[in-house]
């Protein structure tokens, strides 16, 4: 495919430090919470499971981790979507910002070295934002009940 799809870039912000905000996209516990079950972060080069539950899953690499700051994997449907001939990116990062607070951004990339099309990425772009404003809701609701 020769046409650049562009990656998706989401991010959100929060009342929760930035402690909080990176466990709650680490923690497999606080990840199934917004998201689904996950396999622990682990080291550089490790495997990276998620389960939606119905045998769907995704599975990948740990790419680059940055504790407490930022990680990155791939993320390739273990029953691939058809047309997707490799994995694609997801990084997340972990800042503070002025005032307190965080701010988590999202970016999913790589959809035409994939073989991606545009319908797939805007699938996972509106299932992206669904699920980072669940993790917002639930990061400023914890922060509300602990402070």
């Amino acid at each position: 495919m020769s046409d650049h799809i562009d990656p998706i870039t989401l991010g959100i912000e929060t009342r929760a430090a930035p402690s909080r905000a990176w466990a709650f996209i680490t923690d497999p516990d606080l990840v199934a919470r917004w998201f689904a079950e996950t396999s622990p972060l682990g080291a550089l080069g490790d495997s990276y499971r998620i389960d939606f539950g119905d045998d769907s899953i995704v599975e990948g690499r740990i790419v680059a981790v940055e504790p407490g700051r930022a990680f990155a994997h791939e993320w390739a449907w273990r029953d691939a979507d058809p047309g997707v001939a490799a994995p694609t990116l997801v990084r997340w990062t972990v800042a503070g910002v002025p005032g307190g607070g965080s701010r988590i951004d999202l970016v999913h990339e790589g959809w035409s070295e994939a073989g991606a099309d545009d319908a797939i990425r805007d699938d996972h772009e509106a299932y992206w934002s669904g699920y980072l404003d669940d993790l917002r809701d639930l990061l400023d609701e914890a922060d509300d009940q602990s402070g």
